[in-house]
């Protein structure tokens, strides 16, 4: 594994309760995740529509090939 395969990649940015189930989505296909600024979408949920203060959701590069459709899935069942 390179470098470039350990860099952490943002894959999702909302609300806390939408990237946990994602993160729980993706761990189930064996994908780890790692949740960054959960602490301000906490504090301030009104202020985390995806922007500024978003809770954020990050994977590896080496398993965005494999997470991508699962995102993808997820964005669209949520605009469902």
């Amino acid at each position: 594994m390179n470098e470039t395969e350990n860099k952490l990649i943002e894959v999702y940015a909302g609300l806390s309760w939408e990237v946990e189930m994602l993160k729980s989505i993706l761990e189930d296909h064996e994908i780890k995740a790692f949740v960054k600024d959960e602490f301000i979408g906490t504090l301030a949920p009104h202020y985390t529509a995806g922007g500024v203060g978003a809770v954020k959701l990050c994977i590896s590069s080496a398993d965005l090939d494999r997470a991508k459709p699962l995102v993808e899935k997820f964005l669209k069942n949520k605009d469902e």
